[in-house]
């Protein structure tokens, strides 16, 4: 079935170049405060906008990538671009990237050194769900050499969690792998794509990253390593950054609603054991600053900040030895459109200049991935 699925689905390379000559959505109007965030990508009439990831492209446009689809589960969900021309104010009419007959889902975005575009996102099948265990069909990576015009057919990243298999944990079969979190380039360009999953044999479900040695045209299985595994909860949405001394910085989202904290000092072919971080942390961004700090924004859990998932920010000024900070501001709630909600948040930041931060996150009232500026005095 697994094999059959990928095989009939081929990816829509979109022709989108027009976007660069599209005018800005009348709906992104906004000043971009926490009451009065900017609209960076409405949805379609009837339909909501999920998990938006955005880069800042070396010609110093914004690119954004997010899913769209009736519910946060449903079969229907695709992938849509939008790009800005001026720091996050106004933004293009929204297109679509990757559209097949099932769910194509949690886009993330990163720019090699040679210009190249790569998105890498995961695909589930959810026929016969609820009545049936759901399909995740795997994680792929497509590749745009135009700035997100035209993107690439998928490849398909190998791992040791893929399938097939027929043991059946919660609504998915295990065999499988998603991702959450951008691709990493080393010093030597070798690519990093984290996953997260079930191995075929159940139980609880490891984060890794798999190497890419030829920028990202391939993602062979045996060069799998593997961050962490527990005994008794889920890794989830591991999340990578290279921090300024050389090593790597893995922040991992759980199923117990803590973040864990993984550091590799060769390259990622090797991790330490994760170890709780305390922060009630979920669906996390990490950005590295100009300056060599990391600017963490996360879907807040505590209850500090409101009920829901609230999306607050951070920036780690010794990333290399702790994640601790001065304080956690509040960026965006969903719940000044509505009820407070847990379906929020998956926050992506990019440094417009040093010390000027323009922050994406969804509203689910809205129906809308919206925008909000913040610096760094504000942390």
């Amino acid at each position: 079935m697994r094999r059959a699925l990928r095989r009939a689905l081929v990816a829509l390379t979109v022709p989108i170049a027009a976007l660069a000559a599209t005018p800005a959505a009348a709906a992104a109007a906004g000043s971009g405060t926490p009451t009065d965030p900017v609209i960076v990508a409405p949805a379609e009439s009837g339909k909501r906008a999920f998990f938006g990831d955005m880069i800042k492209l070396r010609d110093g446009r914004l690119l954004v990538a997010y899913r769209e689809s009736v519910a946060h589960i449903d079969q229907d969900g695709r992938i849509m671009v939008v790009q800005s021309r001026d720091q996050g104010h106004t933004w293009s009419t929204p297109r679509v990237a990757i559209d097949t007959p099932i769910d194509d889902r949690d886009p993330k975005l990163m720019q090699t050194h040679d210009g190249t575009v790569l998105m890498n996102f995961f695909r589930t099948d959810w026929t016969g769900y609820p009545g049936s265990p759901v399909t995740l069909v795997g994680t792929f990576v497509t590749r745009s050499g135009d700035n997100g015009a035209t993107w690439t057919e998928p490849t398909e990243v190998g791992t040791a969690m893929e399938g097939p298999s027929t043991v059946v944990v919660g609504a998915y079969y295990a065999g499988h792998a998603a991702t959450h979190g951008p691709i990493l380039e080393l010093p030597n360009h070798d690519l990093l794509v984290p996953l997260y999953g079930k191995l075929p044999e159940g139980g609880t479900g490891p984060a890794t990253v798999v190497r890419s040695t030829d920028g990202g045209r391939t993602w062979p299985r045996e060069n799998e390593s593997v961050i962490g595994k527990a005994d008794t909860f889920d890794f989830q949405e591991p999340n990578l950054s290279l921090l300024k001394d050389g090593s790597l910085l893995s922040i991992i989202r759980t199923s117990i609603n803590i973040a864990y904290l993984s550091r590799s000092y060769d390259r990622g072919r090797t991790w330490t054991t994760p170890v709780s971080t305390g922060l009630p942390a979920s669906s996390h961004h990490q950005l590295v600053l100009k300056n060599g700090d990391v600017l963490l924004t996360y879907g807040d859990l505590s209850g500090t900040f409101g009920p829901g998932r609230p999306t607050v920010g951070r920036i780690l000024e010794h990333p290399e030895r702790t994640i601790d900070a001065k304080r956690d501001i509040l960026i965006y709630d969903a719940a000044i459109h509505g009820p407070a909600t847990t379906d929020q948040a998956n926050p992506s930041s990019v440094e417009l200049k040093p010390g000027r931060f323009f922050t994406i996150t969804s509203d689910p009232h809205l129906a809308a991935i919206v925008g909000v500026y913040t610096e760094k005095r504000d942390y």
